[in-house]
């Protein structure tokens, strides 16, 4: 039989500093039992172990500290977040019938022994230890293979050390470990060793002559620097016993017979229930897990037994249909190009299949559904509208989308599939999703009674969701946020990817071919230097050529080779131009590939316009994000990555309207910290910038240079974001105590940023969130934690998520004003892209000044500040020309 032996202490410690830190909505951390399960499963599947036991270490004095009262001295005690880890992943263990062992007096490491020994002297039996601490491999032989987790190139990785990769590997025996680590010692146990003896010496000695009992017998004739001989000579008493702390005790009096250490039957209910409350759906899934006893998040919302599975409707009953719609709200979900639509109305559910229908009949029914007379309920409802706009039917009535109100209370999560949803919030676990949206669900040889069973699943879910998610925004004081910012926002993106960006292709092409010419003339310019052709891509061979075959001094070596990142390349091309060849030839075949070639593939062939997904799902803060392609993220920091946006154009007959925001996080700032003189340099209709410089300097504003300017919009973007004055001294050229007193200057002439600043560090810990001023809340477990770099990062996310999500909150606001106001003066003109505090429309070249205004009214007037927003827009016949 094989026995599978964890050393858990070790694989949970790798986990919890491997993942970031994760916790669910009432802040239980579990990042450590997350990786720690994804190991267990993935070692398992590859191992098929006839059982599986986990060891772990117990807190308190072992043998060890009797031997030496400095054994593991200096360690710092363990993050609070990784211990309150512990029983939860006992727990789970237990529940999985995994047999968790733990002995007083004894570490892990010498339970794992004790087993691995047993193992050996049982007939038919091995042993793979799972470990991330190298002292196991001491235990490798005959029948017991050391399983190693590590990391390589950011990703986990495990290793099968038998004796003979131990050997070859290291060039000692797994026995001659233990001496290793007698002579050279242990900083991590604080195991003494022999002072002077490295692990280089150590490992040669002992592969050289032995371990120390035949060192010390023969170490007056060994051929060896007598250097090294007085070392191990005054460390003789350290090393005996150093070898005796490092030594794994294989005789631990624990009970374990690998005949009878079988795995005991899994308890699925409180599997699901522990699983569930620590919000690890994967696992839920993966098990195939469902609740013992099912109790709804809403009890009002709780059904009789299981949803009923969506009955067919024939076309006879479409009429009935609707008018029961009029009369209650309806919950719906729908197929591929609305090739069906399932409904709930009054607890029941109804399909309806355009197969079944005649066409005009189907159409009606969409459309008088689809109607503002209809209240419709439905899970991510983007997608619909866009297939409602391709049918240019007109619709309303959407009163709540339950995706977007998860987002709203999780909003950190990022997963919000309805059945990730009815698991978090509900406790119920809906069958696969993706039968329904298949192109073929509905075929002779799928599944249909399944597929519908599915369907009555996923439309109580979204019934169950509404009910509790509508409780939640309600707690969470978010419902302004959710009705008029998020909700009407969904409409606006559909709107905006369904129309798309147009793009002149054949521009595009010959901006593709002057790249590509530019980029053969600087390949042939580096070659020549170099003396060779060679992969300029490729990082080891560019590194080799730099810093060995040329000599340029300076090279940094990492374990994959040297470095040859952006400032690697600026120190090489103080020495040599190939340096800024290099990182010219970087630039532009970025942006050939990335941009040149990547644009030309998503031109729509259609309509000759790019489609970008603009996701409203994702980021903390609340900010949009694009997606396939990224219109977000199209260059401007230098002139030929801008010239991109000559490529993006009106359609004929149109113009680009564009507007932005002037430093609005910088006015949202003076507004939340409620400073006199930040609110006076934002009213004053000078440049924020320069008028902070001028302040903090003592000068006129005319007096006040480039670098001064620098400086203060250095300091006013980045000291709300946790700017330090080591990162204000590298970012501007100052030293450390010029940035310091210019961080101290800064905060005499506003100190309500300071004082701004001071109140949402205390009110995030004592919380635990932070919130816009439109109610958006983001939750901080990170600010409460011990770890310092953990508890800094959560530091500077209360202070930047205030300031940061109320200006996306703003542009928002904006986008949904300006939306609404052209379809209601009915104008040709669309509003079609949003950058960050950035919109552009494309307006009919008659309704070019009213266009105009309506941008710049509808973005200045969003939202109510102490300070006015301001926004200036531009007309161009493209991107570019529009921007100004």
């Amino acid at each position: 039989m094989k026995i599978l032996a964890i050393d858990a202490n070790s694989i949970l410690n790798r986990a919890f500093y491997g993942i970031k830190l994760l916790s669910t909505a009432s802040g239980e951390y579990t990042n450590a039992v997350y990786g720690f399960l994804s190991t267990y499963f993935k070692i398992c599947e590859k191992e098929n172990p006839d059982a599986v036991c986990a060891c772990f270490d117990v807190k308190g004095l072992t043998y060890r500290h009797m031997e030496y009262a400095g054994y593991k001295a200096g360690r710092r005690p363990p993050a609070p977040e990784f211990l309150q880890q512990i029983p939860l992943i006992k727990e789970i263990l237990g529940y999985l019938g995994v047999a968790c062992y733990e002995m007083p007096g004894y570490e892990a490491d010498d339970l794992l022994g004790t087993i691995s020994r047993i193992c050996e002297e049982t007939q038919d039996c091995t042993c793979v230890l799972l470990t991330g601490d190298r002292d196991s491999f001491q235990l490798a032989g005959p029948s017991t293979t050391i399983k190693y987790v590590s990391t390589k190139a950011g990703r986990p990785t495990e290793t099968d050390y038998t004796p003979e990769l131990v050997a070859d590997t290291y060039g000692v025996t797994p026995q001659a470990f233990i001496d290793v680590k007698a002579l050279q010692g242990d900083a991590s146990d604080n195991i003494p060793g022999v002072a002077g003896i490295g692990e280089k010496t150590a490992m040669q000695l002992v592969s050289s002559f032995g371990g120390i009992d035949e060192i010390y017998a023969n170490l007056e004739t060994l051929p060896i620097r007598e250097s090294v001989k007085v070392k191990l000579r005054a460390g003789e008493a350290s090393a005996r016993m150093s070898r005796r702390l490092a030594e794994i005790d294989r005789y631990a009096p624990i009970d374990v017979c690998p005949c009878t250490l079988t795995m005991a039957q899994m308890d699925g209910p409180k599997l699901y229930e522990i699983l569930h409350r620590l919000e690890l759906r994967s696992f839920i899934l993966r098990l195939g897990l469902h609740p013992g006893q099912p109790v709804p998040a809403v009890p009002d919302a709780a059904e009789k037994g299981a949803p009923q599975p969506a009955q067919t409707a024939t076309q006879e009953n479409l009429p009935g249909l609707l008018e029961q719609a009029r009369q209650t709200p309806v919950y719906l979900l729908w197929g591929p190009n609305l090739s069906w639509i399932a409904l709930r109305i009054s607890g029941k559910n109804h399909l309806v299949r355009r197969a079944l229908v005649e066409d005009r009949a189907y159409g009606d029914f969409l459309e008088r559904l689809m109607a503002a007379d209809i209240v419709k309920i439905g899970h991510d409802i983007k997608p619909l509208y866009i297939a409602l706009f391709a049918r240019q039917m007109d619709f309303g009535g959407f009163a709540f989308d339950t995706a977007i109100a998860a987002y709203l209370v999780n909003p950190t999560s990022g997963r919000y599939t309805l059945a990730h949803c009815a698991s978090n919030f509900l406790g119920t676990e809906l069958g696969a999703e993706d039968c329904l949206y298949a192109e073929d669900a509905f075929s002779p040889l799928s599944d249909e009674a399944g597929t519908r069973r599915v369907l009555g699943e996923s439309l109580a879910a979204v019934e169950g969701l509404h009910q509790a998610l509508v409780k939640k925004l309600s707690e969470y004081e978010m419902e302004k946020l959710m009705y008029e910012i998020e909700l009407p926002l969904v409409e606006v993106l559909a709107s905006m990817q369904f129309i798309g960006f147009k793009v002149d292709a054949q521009r595009l092409s010959e901006y593709g071919q002057q790249l590509g010419q530019r980029i053969a003339v600087l390949e042939a310019q580096i070659y020549e230097i170099a003396g060779e052709v060679f992969n300029i891509n490729s990082p080891k061979q560019l590194g080799e050529l730099l810093f060995e075959k040329m000599g340029i001094p300076g090279g940094k070596k990492t374990k994959s080779g040297y470095s040859t990142d952006a400032d690697a390349m600026a120190h090489v091309a103080a020495y040599n131009p190939i340096g800024t060849l290099v990182l010219e030839y970087r630039q532009l075949t970025k942006l050939k590939s990335t941009y040149a070639e990547g644009l030309e593939k998503v031109i729509s062939p259609d309509d000759g316009r790019i489609h970008s997904s603009f996701n409203q799902m994702v980021t903390a803060t609340g900010r949009i994000s694009s997606t396939e392609p990224n219109l977000q993220n199209i260059p401007v920091r230098t002139e030929l990555g801008a010239q991109l946006r000559h490529m993006f154009v009106p359609e004929t007959g149109f113009v680009l309207v564009d507007a932005d925001y002037s430093q609005i996080e910088l006015r949202v700032l003076a507004h939340v910290a409620q400073d006199e003189g930040l609110k006076a340099a934002s009213a004053s209709g000078m440049d924020i910038h320069r008028a902070t410089a001028a302040s903090v300097a003592g000068v006129a504003p005319d007096a006040v240079s480039a670098a001064m300017r620098s400086r203060a919009k250095a300091v006013n973007f980045g000291l709300v974001y946790g700017m330090s004055e080591f990162s204000l001294a590298a970012q501007t050229g100052m030293t450390r105590r010029e940035a310091h007193e210019y961080i101290e200057n800064y905060f005499a002439k506003y100190p309500g940023v300071r004082r701004y600043m001071d109140t949402i560090r205390e009110q995030a810990k004592e919380r635990g969130w932070v919130s816009t001023l439109m109610g958006r809340r983001r939750w901080l477990p990170e600010i409460r934690s011990t770890n310092r770099n953990v508890r800094a990062f959560g530091e500077r996310v209360a202070l930047n998520t205030p300031i940061q999500g109320t200006a996306a909150d703003i542009i928002k606001l904006a986008m949904v004003a300006v939306y609404r106001r052209l379809k209601a003066e009915g104008l040709h003109a669309r509003l079609i892209l949003q950058v960050h505090d950035e919109l552009i429309v494309e307006a009919a070249r008659e309704e070019t000044d009213v266009a105009k205004r309506i941008l710049e009214e509808e973005m200045t007037r969003a939202m109510p500040l102490d300070v006015p927003l301001v926004a200036e827009a531009s007309v161009g016949e493209d991107w570019y020309a529009a921007k100004g």
